[in-house]
């Protein structure tokens, strides 16, 4: 069976609903529930020439504190599942650690 790296089940929606309603921490428990998926994905995706100068935990930080900073938006009005939405930070930071480090 190929499993996906992403957690996207009952626990995930079950932390978005109490996000919604403002526990705090159902959002650290969200993102912590996705920080390995995503430390996966920015060490794939990541060129050695970038990895030579910025760490993959510096980009995860930088993932989770804008997702962190974005998740309100997120929960007034999902556009897409969780999973992938988060993606879409990680994807835009390490085209960013791209064009600032790749030499």
């Amino acid at each position: 069976m190929n499993e996906s790296i992403w957690p996207n089940d009952e626990k995930t929606g079950e932390l978005l609903g109490k996000a919604k309603a403002g526990n705090t921490e159902a959002v650290d428990q969200l993102l912590q529930r996705h920080r390995n998926a995503l430390h996966r994905m920015i060490e794939m995706r990541l060129d050695q020439r970038v990895t030579k100068r910025v760490d993959v935990s510096d980009i995860l930080q930088d993932v989770l504190i804008e997702a962190s900073r974005r998740l309100q938006g997120y929960l007034d009005s999902p556009p897409m599942a969780f999973h992938l939405w988060i993606r879409q930070i990680a994807r835009d930071r390490i085209i960013d650690a791209h064009r600032r480090h790749a030499v």
